[in-house]
């Protein structure tokens, strides 16, 4: 994966702000990229930010 650079430490904060507003489709895309995320580099911000992102995909109903 290629670096992202000086815009890493955002990714948590994006992360927390699309938590409160996205779809469950949305939040699960979030949720794979995040992971991929710290696969490469451990970072606890973006680590803490998924641990809110699967709060908040578990509480999302599933659409039928």
């Amino acid at each position: 994966m290629t670096s992202s650079g000086t815009i890493r430490p955002l990714y948590g904060v994006i992360i927390r702000d699309k938590c409160k507003s996205a779809d469950l489709n949305t939040l699960m895309a979030y949720r794979t990229v995040a992971q991929d995320l710290l696969k490469d580099h451990q970072d606890k911000d973006l680590a803490d930010a998924v641990k809110e992102l699967d709060h908040a995909i578990a509480a999302k109903p599933a659409k039928k």
